[in-house]
């Protein structure tokens, strides 16, 4: 039974890793500051499920439609939980993203 934890402990870890990788490096500097702020911020607090959100809807936005979000032009994904929504909008709030 512990080895199971551990495994997904692990698991988990790794995910974190390839998060952080992929959010400082999208190509734009300007959206390797914003997804990479965004992920230092919150990835303490990420549940499994919002890790999956940002990795299935999230990452693969291209840059101009994930910078329209952060500036509240666009809404982000449906697809994506409350919660998840709800960090993406308090990031967007706290550095002066949100045009709204």
């Amino acid at each position: 039974m512990k080895y199971i934890i551990i495994k997904g402990i692990r698991k988990v870890n790794k995910k974190l890793k390839q998060l952080k990788f992929r959010s400082w490096h999208r190509g734009m500097r300007e959206m390797d500051i914003l997804m990479g702020g965004f992920y230092d911020m919150f990835h303490k607090e990420f549940s499994d499920k919002e890790i999956d959100e940002i990795e299935k809807f999230i990452i693969p936005l291209s840059d101009n439609d994930l910078y329209n979000c952060f500036l509240n032009k666009i809404n982000w994904p449906n697809s994506i939980s409350a919660s998840l929504n709800n960090k993406l909008k308090i990031y967007s709030n706290e550095n002066g993203l949100n045009n709204s």
